[in-house]
């Protein structure tokens, strides 16, 4: 199947979406998007998810018709916050609901694939400790 940008979008947040919202650890944590004027919170862990669209390719040559298929590729970040000197309990089980979001994720109806899926610790940085997830994409538009 295929997708348009705005569409492999929208699959890529509602997959971090269910997931999120799915685990009673993160479900009532905030989450800051790119197109949404919002300042992280003063306290207590938070997660902002953006995504980057980084190449595209012509995947295929015109039929009859002359659609050609256009394979785009990018990723898709998740920047965990959590309060310093707390442990890393909470950052950790954060982490493995983001990398479980995506880790051999592909959308319905097979539009948006996910791929390697890493965690990385980014560490203290004034009052938080940071992780991000992040997770290569693939999918195809058709123009």
């Amino acid at each position: 199947m295929t997708a348009t940008i705005a569409q492999a979008r929208d699959e890529i947040l509602g997959t971090f979406q269910t997931a999120w919202l799915a685990d009673s650890v993160s479900q009532l944590l905030p989450v800051l998007y790119s197109d949404v004027s919002q300042e992280p919170p003063d306290a207590g862990a938070w997660a902002r998810v953006t995504i980057n669209h980084t190449a595209s390719r012509q995947a295929t040559l015109s039929g009859e018709t002359g659609a050609r298929r256009y394979r785009r590729f990018g990723f898709v970040t998740v920047q965990l916050f959590t309060p310093t000197g707390e442990g890393l309990t909470l950052g950790d089980e954060l982490t493995t609901i983001a990398v479980r979001a995506f880790e051999g994720v592909t959308t319905a109806p097979g539009r948006v694939i996910f791929r390697n899926v890493r965690p990385i610790e980014v560490g203290q940085g004034g009052s938080w400790f940071q992780t991000n997830v992040l997770a290569d994409f693939e999918y195809d538009e058709v123009r």
